[in-house]
């Protein structure tokens, strides 16, 4: 297990002064031998007694993004498509849209593969467009590319002293940022006069219209920060900005808070208290969380006091946390009263058992259990079996 003492001081005021409101456990498989076993992380989520910001408290190493991040050419997987009325990328476009126009320099940090980027492409001619991201995944001929490190931006400043941005773009990043108002900061130096920076950041606020937030990734060890209008506000004075224009949304079950910055004329350094935060919203997410997992915990016992064999689908982290918390069903693994599948962790081993993998599935005509809780993760599963012979039961609807 990766495990570290220490705990990080505020990012907004730079105090270390914790309410811890839960430990998120994450992690992966080592798969180096065929007996596989967890590498597990516990990130402590903390409230600032000081300012009230609530961030991932456990400090962040080199090794600790390593095993976070992976390279991967795809957006990230955030959305359910079958709950989706729009596109979430045309909503962003629409959010700016009064401002774009032909001619300009626009800059996405954290473009992934630029999807944001080629819809603008799309609209205006004669603009400047740039991707700045760890990796080039934008594929494109019209959008250029900056590799950088975007938790260090001063790198890439040569880039912009003779090419001035007229609109920045960061969409859920600075969420992942160690240090959100050195970021800003940093894009703020590259902007023209007049510049523009939008930002879109999970929407953290208290009790939102959102069924179920345990499903989504909001609450995720990547995520190192959690924003509410006002805590960006602060972070946005902090950074010499102020939000000129604002909106929240919910696409799907992503509950989403969009921003648009420009710099302040004179610097506001007085840190305020942030009201609200997003201390209610993580504490609802663990509730919830358990209660999913009661949930197919008691669906497996019910299963097996009726003398079924249960079959798993999904050897991942919601697993993993399952057995952690009900250890109970390690017997029946070992015993092969519970069978597991998964389709990349197949033919290694787990408890004595060797995984399946679940393309078996398609011509059983077994009753299977989905294990992940996360939204997008289920639905591609349901997907991919639509056709199957097997009945796959969610235990989460």
């Amino acid at each position: 297990m990766l495990q570290s003492n220490e705990v990080v001081n505020c990012a907004i005021c730079q105090k270390c002064d914790w309410n811890i409101l839960a430990t998120l456990k994450s992690g992966i498989w080592d798969t180096n031998s065929i007996d596989i076993s967890r590498i597990n992380i516990n990130f402590h989520i903390g409230n600032c007694r000081n300012c009230n910001h609530v961030q991932i408290i456990t400090p962040y190493t080199i090794d600790t993004f390593k095993i976070l991040y992976f390279s991967n050419n795809a957006e990230p997987d955030m959305w359910c498509e079958s709950s989706l009325e729009n596109s979430p990328y045309a909503q962003m476009y629409e959010f700016i849209n009064e401002y774009v126009r032909d001619g300009l320099h626009i800059a996405d940090f954290g473009a992934g593969s630029g999807v944001t980027l080629k819809l603008i492409n799309e609209r205006v001619n004669n603009s400047t467009l740039t991707s700045i991201d760890f990796h080039d995944y934008t594929q494109s001929d019209s959008i250029n590319h900056i590799k950088a490190d975007l938790n260090n931006l001063s790198d890439i400043s040569s880039y912009f002293k003779n090419n001035p941005i007229q609109i920045a773009i960061s969409t859920h990043v600075l969420e992942h940022i160690v240090n959100p108002i050195e970021y800003l900061n940093n894009i703020t130096k590259y902007l023209d006069v007049g510049g523009l920076i939008f930002i879109e950041v999970p929407d953290c606020k208290p009790k939102l219209s959102v069924q179920n937030i345990a499903s989504t990734n909001i609450v995720h060890g990547q995520h190192i920060h959690y924003y509410t209008l006002d805590s960006l506000d602060v972070i946005a004075h902090l950074a010499g900005l102020k939000i000129i224009k604002s909106n929240q949304l919910v696409s799907g079950n992503i509950p989403r808070l969009q921003v648009l910055l420009k710099k302040y004329t004179t610097r506001h350094d007085i840190i305020r208290k942030i009201n609200p935060c997003a201390d209610i919203l993580v504490i609802d997410r663990f509730t919830q969380y358990t209660e999913h997992q009661k949930n197919l915990y008691n669906l497996i016992i019910s299963s097996l006091k009726d003398n079924k064999v249960v079959n798993l689908w999904g050897v991942g982290g919601d697993f993993y946390n399952l057995i952690t918390s009900y250890s109970d069903l390690i017997q029946y693994i070992e015993s092969k009263k519970i069978l597991l599948y998964d389709y990349s962790l197949a033919n290694h081993r787990f408890l004595g058992q060797k995984i399946l993998s679940s393309t078996v599935l398609k011509d059983s005509e077994l009753e299977v259990i989905l294990t992940p809780i996360y939204d997008p993760t289920r639905e591609r599963m349901k997907k991919i079996s639509r056709n199957w012979s097997s009945i796959i039961i969610d235990p989460y609807e």
